[in-house]
């Protein structure tokens, strides 16, 4: 994530510029660096989050109506998806949509409790799958 960064310090010390900082930044968003922590923070505004909230929600949408309508999903969600998981072409035909299907559900049902969290899991262990698909030897080991 490329995002300006300010310290934790200067966030305590220096609300206003850092404030000022915020308002400054392209995204809108500043990181936040946190010394002796695992984690850093990101300072955004709440009209950003609504707004990535509504891109989220439209992206979710769109995605659930493609896949609900066959001939749409048939003819151009699968050209969509190659560029962005070119893994899938590993994967069977019907395991493809299989996983269009569980993605969308997982993304409709993450946005629905406030975590994205279930997504790119869901990616990683349909990524897994392809793996396996991609390497004859060891599918036929799993299979037997």
């Amino acid at each position: 994530m490329d995002l300006p960064e300010v310290t934790f310090t200067d966030l305590l010390q220096h609300p206003n510029e850092t404030v000022a900082k915020l308002e400054q930044s392209r995204r809108q968003a500043l990181r936040v660096r946190r010394r002796g922590s695992e984690e850093d923070l990101v300072l955004t505004t709440a009209a950003r989050v609504a707004q990535d909230k509504q891109v989220v929600d439209l992206a979710i949408r769109l995605l659930r109506a493609i896949v609900s309508d066959p001939e749409m999903r048939s003819s151009n969600l699968f050209g969509i998806l190659q560029p962005v998981f070119p893994w899938i072409r590993f994967l069977p035909a019907e395991e493809q949509t299989e996983f269009v299907r569980e993605l969308v559900e997982v993304m409709s049902a993450g946005e629905e409790i406030g975590s994205p969290a279930p997504a790119p899991r869901t990616i990683t262990e349909w990524r897994n799958t392809a793996q396996i698909y991609a390497d004859p030897e060891l599918l036929e080991t799993l299979r037997t």
